[in-house]
């Protein structure tokens, strides 16, 4: 890995969990955004692509701040991403984070983010890196989903897959500057990978993109990430 390339200046920085974002509930948990403090300041919304790991309101925990650039020029900071720290990311760990900033950015456009429709974003996203979560999805208990909702954030995913596909070339580079732009937030020492989740943060491209355009398109007609918190009131 390029260690001391200009990716790897990223930075640490002090993320704490504020509260459950727009705090709706699908599958026993609760779904993104969540509300997270960033070094200190007033509480953002970001959104969780880490379905397993267990964090609580209140947990502050140290995170290395990197982009999707970073990934695919291979000047991400040591120790991130989080589902393959140390290794610059392959061309599928990439595509995977293409994927989740489409879907990032349908969900924060939505008119309403406690809705069907962001719980269904929120666990296509999950499903990325922990893919059983939606090829065999639990029968019953922590995120089980009923068959609309199953069907919905798999299409949800397949179609965002689909845009990544379209602004990728024969080398299997994408075209970033057609995509929305990704920020990632690892989890790092002292907290470590293990009791910590990654949070993205999306920032909308301009409509004239050609897979911009297409992924409004999927919104309006339907088609179609970090942290989630259990409707109990933990966080998981």
């Amino acid at each position: 890995m390029a260690c001391f390339a200009a990716g790897a200046f990223a930075g640490t920085d002090s993320l704490t969990l504020i509260n459950a974002g727009a705090g709706y509930g699908m599958g026993g948990v609760y779904t993104s955004p969540y509300g997270i403090s960033i070094n200190g300041a007033a509480a953002t919304s970001l959104i969780c692509d880490d379905f397993l790991t267990n964090i609580s309101i209140g947990q502050t925990w140290s995170a290395i701040e990197t982009s999707l650039a970073d990934l695919q020029a291979h000047t991400n900071p040591a120790g991130t991403p989080k589902f393959d720290p140390g290794n610059p990311a392959t061309a599928a760990e990439i595509r995977n984070y293409a994927t989740a900033a489409v879907l990032a950015q349908q969900l924060m456009s939505l008119n309403n983010l406690a809705s069907e429709a962001a719980g269904e974003l929120s666990y296509a996203i999950w499903g990325i890196f922990d893919t059983g979560l939606l090829t065999s999805n639990p029968v019953s208990g922590e995120g089980h989903l009923d068959a609309t909702q199953l069907a919905m954030a798999r299409q949800y995913l397949t179609d965002a897959r689909g845009v990544v596909d379209s602004v990728t070339n024969d080398l299997g580079v994408i075209d970033l500057n057609q995509l929305p732009n990704l920020t990632i937030y690892t989890p790092s020492a002292p907290n470590g990978l293990a009791s910590s989740q990654e949070f993205l943060r999306v920032s909308m491209a301009e409509p004239s993109y050609p897979a911009v355009l297409a992924v409004d398109l999927l919104a309006v007609i339907g088609l179609m990430v970090i942290f989630r918190r259990r409707v109990t009131g933990l966080f998981n």
